[in-house]
């Protein structure tokens, strides 16, 4: 009987002794070994909305890339005016962009988060208290929506940006 802690980000099986995930750097410390590794598998569902938005269940990696390989998402504002996101990257007003939100009062300090996984970016509304929008459709807070190239996204009103890949 091997046991192992299976990472509810990633679902990778690490050793039992491990502390952070050996793919993704999630905090293993509160994870219990259990036998087995199989991850969980995510849930995908359409939203319902004429759109290419797609709510993801527990991501899951692209298991052909690492982090390190994975390019960039880049929010482009204006020239100069870009804000570079990596996996597991919160943006707001004190978080990564905070150089560029702070000027924006209706944007929360820890607004949105962004994973890859499966080969695309995805990104959850943290409860913010404006909301975030994905070519104008307002995401549920708590849920993994995908983001794709050229897609507008706004994180309050005036703060639109255009997704692009790094």
């Amino acid at each position: 009987m091997t046991l192992k802690k299976i990472c509810d980000v990633c679902g990778m099986a690490n050793p039992p002794t491990e502390i952070i995930c050996q793919r993704c750097f999630t905090d293993l410390t509160k994870k219990r070994p259990v036998t087995g590794n199989s991850p969980t598998k995510p849930m995908s569902q359409a939203t319902g909305r004429k759109s290419h938005i797609i709510f993801m269940g527990k991501p899951q990696f692209d298991q052909d890339k690492t982090i390190r390989e994975v390019a960039p998402l880049l929010l482009v504002m204006s020239p100069g005016q870009i804000i570079t996101i990596h996996h597991g990257d919160t943006i707001g007003r004190e978080a990564i962009g905070g150089r560029i939100l702070n000027q924006y009062s209706a944007v929360s300090r820890n607004h949105a988060s962004f994973k890859y996984t499966n080969g695309k970016w995805l990104v959850k509304d943290e409860n913010s208290t404006n909301g975030t929008y994905i070519n104008g459709t307002k995401l549920l807070p708590e849920k993994w929506y995908e983001i794709m190239v050229n897609d507008t996204f706004s994180v309050s009103s005036g703060c639109n940006f255009t997704v692009q890949f790094g």
